[in-house]
């Protein structure tokens, strides 16, 4: 089944572009386009539940209210919704703010339909997709400051709601970025027979039945924070 998108985007010729490169993916669905903020979110509150996207395409620098406030609107309303940010720019501030908003993917305008249309797949797999010049400035960016983006008054009430121990979210930051049993066992020095003993209580404690739910619920809990997915996308990818 074809995944369904929407585009926000105010330039006319960009819009036309994305349109047409994405007639040729039948794994893509263009279910709206607008080219503002408030068009798009009129039509997401006039949409049907099958007819919501599954993945927005969003555009920064817009008209009235900005794709950043567009996305902090959008997931108050529609969390599971996923957004993408496709933009011309690589400041370290937009990708945060964006971040912050709610954003997973941060890809520039200029990449091949192709790697828009895998970094939507990989959104939707649970991934973090950015361009690879834009994971070198959130690697940047993160290095300056390790707790950026961290909310310790959030986390501190989500594990408590949780009842989660402190290794039990060593666990967890380590599921978000990624690591298999072995890799989490080594970390920690434990056996990967304790791991498995971890997950399936963190499991258990979270009502998930699958790391990518675990992971999901993590983030939005703020379990662990967004960034931190985002800087192990940022490391794996540009470690290809």
């Amino acid at each position: 089944m074809a995944i369904r998108i929407a585009l926000v985007e105010d330039n006319p010729s960009l819009r036309k572009r994305f349109i047409d490169n994405f007639k040729y993916f039948q794994s893509i669905d263009l279910v709206i386009v607008s080219p503002t903020g408030e068009d798009f979110l009129n039509k997401m509150e006039q949409s049907s539940a099958q007819e919501l996207p599954q993945v927005v395409l969003m555009d920064i620098e817009l008209p009235g209210i900005d794709g950043i406030e567009t996305t902090s609107r959008l997931k108050q309303s529609l969390p599971d919704i996923e957004v993408m940010m496709l933009t011309v720019f690589e400041q370290p501030d937009k990708i945060f703010s964006s971040l912050k908003a709610g954003a997973v993917g941060y890809m520039l305008k200029d990449e091949s339909p192709a790697n828009i249309v895998k970094a939507i797949e990989e959104l939707l797999e649970g991934g973090a997709p950015m361009s690879r010049t834009i994971a070198r400035k959130m690697i940047g960016l993160i290095s300056s400051d390790p707790n950026l983006g961290e909310d310790s008054k959030l986390k501190d009430q989500a594990i408590q709601e949780y009842g989660l121990s402190e290794q039990e979210v060593k666990i967890i930051q380590r599921l978000v970025d990624g690591n298999n049993y072995l890799g989490i066992a080594e970390g920690l020095f434990i056996s990967p027979h304790t791991v498995k003993t971890h997950i399936k209580n963190i499991y258990r404690k979270l009502h998930v039945h699958s790391r990518a739910s675990a992971v999901k619920l993590a983030i939005d809990k703020k379990i662990v924070g967004m960034v931190s997915l985002v800087l192990a996308a940022a490391v794996k990818l540009l470690s290809v």
